[in-house]
């Protein structure tokens, strides 16, 4: 991924994205916004204790650093689902501040220019798509539920059905998210993986502190997923970057809690002029 610095505030783009020419996009990181105590500084998490109206500058303060127009976000209520959304128009009077426009709702996707997908973030897998043949987007939440249950796959079928992308156009990006070593788990989640991919087998490891506990690496499965559903390898761009080993950049809710702001990825397709 590529570090960018906009008025003090930091994202990252992935560089496969980046070089479409027709896609604006980044995920956010919690340097550059107004927040304060375990919200400092770029909180975008409308469901936080933090104060709306510093939620509200943190928005301010990060589209006019990257370019999104704030009127045109567009965000669901993510409740770790596999559940993905066409966004064919801006909901009417549109204000995210006051209403997310989709209910339990973990994917969102378009071919219209001018949207802005957005998802939320403090651990789980942030899913980037572009397919720059037929230009369609897509913004995809895959915690370890929505990535067990093939939340990157699901995203790859939905473009292919439902806008004739074809996967090996599409490219892909993996963002930052919770690494393997940091993400241990019990048994009873190793079995669920294996029940509902068993290919993840390939992606689980011991512990070196518990005989009950492991470790999930739930960026190769998800690049595994991509590549199942028809990516080719090189159009998947893996961030390598770890929410809970950088305190000082990312969010974590398993380092933190609840009392943490959340990141966001943002992706929308850009009018060709």
């Amino acid at each position: 991924m590529k570090r960018n610095e906009e008025n003090g505030v930091i994202y990252y783009t992935f560089e496969n994205l980046d070089a479409v020419g027709f896609v604006r996009h980044g995920f956010s990181t919690r340097i550059g916004g107004v927040s304060q105590g375990p919200f400092a500084a770029m909180n975008l998490g409308l469901g936080t204790a933090d104060d709306m109206d510093n939620i509200k500058e943190n928005y301010r303060l990060f589209c006019d650093a990257v370019g999104f127009n704030l009127e045109n976000i567009v965000i669901s209520n993510q409740t770790h689902t596999t559940n993905i959304r066409n966004v064919d128009d801006l909901p009417e009077n549109n204000d995210f501040f006051v209403k997310r426009p989709f209910q339990d709702v973990d994917g969102l996707v378009t071919d219209k220019a001018g949207i802005v997908l957005t998802t939320y973030y403090a651990d789980c897998v942030p899913l980037l798509l572009c397919d720059p043949v037929k230009r369609v987007v897509a913004n995809c939440h895959a915690g370890w539920r929505g990535t067990a249950n093939g939340m990157a796959s699901k995203a790859v079928q939905k473009m292919v059905s439902d806008y004739d992308c074809n996967p090996r156009d599409i490219i892909a990006g993996i963002g930052p998210s919770i690494s393997c070593k940091n993400f241990e788990v019990g048994a009873e989640v190793v079995q669920e993986f294996k029940n509902l991919l068993p290919f993840s087998v390939d992606f689980v490891y011991n512990s070196h502190t518990a005989k009950d506990k492991f470790h999930i690496d739930l960026w190769g499965i998800n690049r595994q997923s991509l590549i199942e559903a028809g990516l080719r390898e090189n159009n998947i761009e893996v961030a390598g970057m770890c929410t809970f080993d950088d305190e000082a950049t990312f969010y974590s809710h398993r380092r933190s809690g609840a009392q943490r702001g959340s990141l966001a990825a943002f992706i929308e397709l850009v009018e060709m002029e």
